[in-house]
């Protein structure tokens, strides 16, 4: 392995250890009483605030929109990352994070079945078994088989498979608007609308009725920027060295960063049938990412 290659790689690893360390925070905070909505809110709205004002005083040509591409950023944003934020820590406030963060892991598969179904991609015998791989990994991790499973949060898991759809439209529809601006660009308009969105759904004058003190606002500002601006910037500096591919492969340490801090900051554990559904959910992300850097 190259020095080149190294730093990249060592650039997603970080990336992932913010994801995965950040659900875990998530977690902790509803765990101590802070509001869901309030949280997924200043997660996109101040990543947005701080994400363009450094990008308007360095990289001014980032921030610059067409009017006509602004109704294809109100969906990526509102389904995309307003979307799949919602359901994502809904569904970690409502079951634990190795199961929340493992349904959302099956988004790589939904993409493929897309490109399947309208024709973008081929079917094929490796796809067939990822997707075998991933149904039956998230039913395991979900313990379906099991009487447990109807411990479960029923909404808990609804809002799972959710996030992996709005993840999965995310990816898909933000194919649109990369080729024609750069990947800050996208990621800022897409906050942006999100933000927007939440404004519409919480007003600002019913956040500041809501008594935060300087200290929640802080928790706010740290949580937007270890679990959107900090991974985002060693996740794109990272695809300057190695492949997406090899990005992708290598993200799949996240769920485990996030299961082991679970374990030991809240004291969340899995069952052997659940690690094993774990394994097969990434087993199926790795196949899928190998065949396609063969290709």
């Amino acid at each position: 392995m190259s020095r080149v290659d190294l730093r990249g790689y060592l650039s997603i690893a970080t990336a992932t250890l913010f994801w995965g360390f950040s659900a875990t925070i998530a977690k902790f905070l509803f765990k101590h009483e802070v509001d869901l909505l309030t949280l997924v809110q200043m997660r996109s709205t101040l990543s947005f605030i701080v994400l363009f004002f450094v990008l308007f005083v360095f990289k001014r040509e980032y921030v610059r929109i067409s009017t006509s591409d602004i109704p294809h950023f109100v969906l990526l944003g509102v389904i995309g990352i307003a979307g799949s934020n919602f359901t994502y820590y809904f569904t970690l406030n409502e079951i634990n994070v190795a199961t929340a963060i493992i349904m959302q892991y099956t988004a790589p598969v939904l993409v493929v079945l897309y490109g399947v179904l309208f024709g973008s991609e081929k079917i094929t015998f490796v796809k067939i078994i990822s997707a075998f791989l991933s149904l039956v990994g998230c039913s395991l991790v979900v313990r379906i088989f099991d009487l447990q499973f109807l411990n479960l949060s029923k909404i808990g898991i609804l809002s799972g498979i959710a996030s992996a759809f709005c993840w999965a439209f995310f990816n898909i529809y933000g194919k649109k608007t990369s080729s024609k601006y750069n990947i800050w660009g996208n990621l800022t308009f897409a906050l942006m609308f999100a933000g927007i969105f939440w404004l519409l759904i919480n007003p600002p004058w019913k956040i500041f009725n809501s008594g935060y003190s300087a200290n929640d606002w802080l928790i706010f500002l740290v949580f937007a920027m270890i679990s959107v601006l900090f991974p985002y910037f060693f996740y794109f500096n990272g695809l300057r060295y190695i492949s997406s591919s090899s990005a992708i492969i290598t993200s799949t340490l996240e769920p485990v960063v996030a299961i082991v801090s679970s374990w030991i900051i809240i004291g969340e554990r899995l069952t052997l049938i659940q690690i094993v559904g774990s394994i097969l959910v990434l087993m199926s992300v790795v196949l899928l990412q190998m065949k396609r850097d063969v290709n």
